[in-house]
Formats: C-alpha cells, structure tokens, sequence
C-alpha cells in the first residue's frame, strides 16, 4: 500500500513539473484526502512523516491546477463570474474564492461590476499587465507590434532590413524598435513577459531557428529563439510568418475558432498556414504550406530555390515586379516605362496605381496570376477540406478583382467537394495579422502551459 501511495505521489508531481495541468481535477483532491485518512488512521508517526513533503508537493499541485484553469477559463471567456468558474472548473466555490482572491491581490486578475447588474462582479484579465512582443520578418521589412495578454495591438512600428546585413544587425535594429515601443508605451506597465516571432521560412519550432532559409544569409539555424530569451529573460517562440498569422486569424475571429482553416499569405512569395482543430499543422519538419515552391504545370520560370516552375517564380509579388518591369524596359507600358524613368525601378504600388488607371496589360497580368494561385489552392482545399481560406498579404492590395479572381479559381477546382458553408476572404485585420498572431502563439501558448501559475 505504501509503495502504491508513493508510487503515485511521485507521478502526481513529476506531471505537474513537466507542465501536465490536464490531470482530472477530482482525482487530485479525492488521492489526497484518500492518503490523509490512511495516513492518520493506520500509519505510526515515523512514516506520517515519511510522506508529509510529497503531500505538500501534491496539495501546491492542485492549487497551481486550480489557478492555472482560473487564469486559462478568464482568459478564454474574456469576462465570467465565480459561480461561472465553479461551474466549468468542477472546483468547489470556496477553492474558487480562495484562488481567485489570490489573483485579484497580486494583481493578474481585476473584478468589474456585471454589467445591468447592481452586486454581482465578473473578473477580467489584468489587460496592463506588462507587454507582449509579436514580431513578423518579411522579403525587406520587419513589423514590430506590443500587445496586451489579450491580443489586443497597442503600438506598432515597421523597420526597413538588408538580410545581406546579417542577422545579428537586424536583431539589434529589432531591439532598438522594441525599447522605442515600451518607451512610448509609459503610461502603462512595459515589461516584456513573452515574444513572438515570425520568420519567411521554414522554421524549427523546438529549436527557435529557421531551416535553409530561400533569402536570408546567415539564418540558417541561427538561434533566435535563444538569443531573444536571453536578452529579454522571457519566453521566446519562433515559427513559419505564415502560420503566426494563420494562428492569429484563426484565434481571433470567433467564427474560425476551433475550426480548420488555410490561410494563404500573398506577398513577394507565396505561403500557407494551415489551422487543424484550432492548432498550427507545422509537418514533420517545420515544411508544412510551402506551397511557394510546388510546381505550376507548364511554367518554365526560374525561382530563387533554384527549381524551375515554383507557383512564386509566376505569381508571387517579385515575379509579377519582374515581368512589370519588362514591359517599362522593353517600352511596351508607357506608364510603367515612365514609373522606372523617374525612379529606376518598380513597387508593388506602381502596380496598384496602373490596376486603378486600368491599365489592360497589368489587368491581365495580375487577373492571371490570382486565377494560377487560385487553381494551386483549390486543389489544397479538395485534400484539407478546410472550413475557409483566408487570404492576406500585400497583394490583397490589387483589389476585388484580384481576390474575386483567386476565389473564383478556388472554388471552380474544387467544387463539388466544399459544402455551402466554405468560405474565402481576407483578412481582417489587414498587415498587422503577422504581428498580433506572432504575439498571440506566444500569449496562447504561456496561458495554456500555466506559465503564469506561481510554483514556489
């Protein structure tokens, strides 16, 4: 009996160490006050003594449950009261009390009139309680935003970066961006409790690194994770660009919660997010929705992998400035040709501009590519068979048509296996997605591991 009891003390805590709060709540408490009966009933002294620490260790246990699914339950419902609490935890009232009061004291949770209510009170999260960092590298920029716990953007700042200048150098620009926004950022607390960051390549989640990066000299394997823990002293997630935002979006918007969606990032390159159930499907090494680099048929053009017929090498936004500068070159667009002359080369915007003076050449070039990427994803969506797919990205910026065209492709392929519910937008939350989901992973990832759960 006594090893069956120790046997299970030991397993309880090395659970509760290795961040397992799932364990059923009922058991703890129903092992415990077992063990304690047996304990003052049969045991002699000697051995009451024996267990008294690996009960202790059992009873801060299920206190460090029970405020990690206080936390976890607020943080989800965003407002809920005690009885509320009781009722989904399965904790008695005066556990809920007694844990609850201790979060209020040290500040983590605020109590609130109910609204239309004169007594009751719900609790909310403690919105300004330190920062949240979410981080998004793109082709030749990086987004920095701070964000409270409940993802909400505060403040967000974009920097112009060289990858040839290293990673290093741009993990100083970044920093010097951070210490910007927390000083702009006074009036409340700036401590920086956790960071996100997104990178434009495949990504070694464990590890904090990115894997054979296409552009960017010197990541590859560069500890970024690591390096940003031990300069802020604080959590560090590192994952694919494209799956931060397909985790932000899927996490934010209340009607793709929990659900699976494709996220489809349009921008100098092509990616993919994919949500199962409500979490990142990252693959078996971090590869998964690089469908930037799956082969169009019939298309010919180099990319910068190195293969030839990648869906980007035709459709992303640096083939499409490739192509537009061709005709400025060739001096078959003269508004194009003129764009080059009086700035030696072409943005994505001169590109918009021509779109909106009408400009047939560029219609058509642009209405080609979405109807291209549109065919590649529809046929994601016959083996995913997502809920939506959610597209973002600066290319969003051509326009309706442009993502009219890219719906239309999707559906055409993939029709008659979608169900009338399947949808295909955009974004919503426009270029700050990269930022706040990059911040959320993070926020989400802290919440859900009890990262805020006090063991000592």
């Amino acid at each position: 009996m006594f090893g069956s009891f120790k046997r299970v003390v030991s397993s309880l805590v090395q659970l509760q160490h290795k961040g397992v709060f799932f364990i059923c709540q009922t058991f703890l408490f129903d092992c415990r006050t077992l063990f304690v009966s047996y304990m003052s009933f049969y045991l002699p002294t000697p051995a009451v003594l024996q267990y008294a620490e690996p009960m202790k260790r059992i009873t801060d246990c299920c206190s460090n449950l029970a405020i990690h699914t206080i936390i976890q339950l607020v943080w989800n419902e965003k407002t809920i009261t005690r009885a509320e609490l009781s009722r989904l935890s399965g904790f008695s009232r005066s556990t809920i009390t007694a844990n609850v009061d201790k979060l209020l004291e040290d500040g983590i949770l605020l109590e609130q009139p109910l609204e239309g209510q004169d007594k009751r009170k719900s609790l909310i999260i403690n919105q300004n309680r330190g920062l949240f960092i979410g981080i998004e590298l793109d082709a030749d920029c990086c987004a920095v935003g701070a964000c409270d716990i409940m993802g909400n953007l505060l403040k967000e700042q974009c920097i112009t970066i060289d990858y040839v200048d290293g990673p290093d150098a741009i993990l100083k620009q970044i920093s010097q961006t951070i210490k910007a926004l927390q000083e702009s950022l006074k009036e409340r607390e700036t401590a920086i409790l956790g960071i996100g960051v997104g990178l434009p390549s495949p990504v070694d989640f464990a590890g904090g690194y990115a894997v054979h990066p296409a552009f960017m000299p010197g990541w590859h394997h560069y500890p970024v994770g690591p390096k940003l823990e031990k300069l802020y002293a604080c959590p560090v997630f590192v994952d694919n660009e494209v799956n931060t935002m397909a985790f932000g979006e899927a996490f934010l918007s209340e009607q793709y919660r929990g659900k699976d969606i494709l996220f489809i990032k349009l921008g100098a390159g092509i990616g993919a997010g994919m949500i199962v159930q409500g979490s990142i499907y990252r693959g078996n090494s971090g590869m998964s929705g690089n469908i930037g680099h799956m082969r169009v048929d019939g298309n010919t053009q180099q990319c910068k992998c190195g293969k030839v017929g990648c869906l980007e090498a035709i459709a992303g936004g640096s083939a499409l400035l490739k192509r537009a500068e061709l005709l400025a070159h060739t001096k078959q667009n003269p508004f194009l040709q003129k764009v080059v002359e009086e700035k030696g080369y072409l943005q994505l915007s001169d590109l918009k501009e021509a779109i909106r003076r009408r400009d047939s050449q560029i219609i058509q070039m642009v209405d080609e590519s979405a109807h291209t990427i549109g065919s590649m994803v529809g046929s994601l969506v016959v083996f995913y068979d997502p809920k939506a797919v959610v597209l973002g990205g600066n290319l969003c910026e051509f326009g309706l048509q442009y993502v009219d065209s890219i719906r239309r492709a999707i559906i055409t392929e993939a029709t008659p296996w979608i169900k009338s519910d399947f949808d295909v937008n955009v974004t919503k939350f426009g270029d700050s997605i990269g930022v706040i989901g990059s911040a959320m992973l993070c926020i989400s990832t802290l919440i859900h591991n009890g990262a805020f759960v006090n063991e000592e």
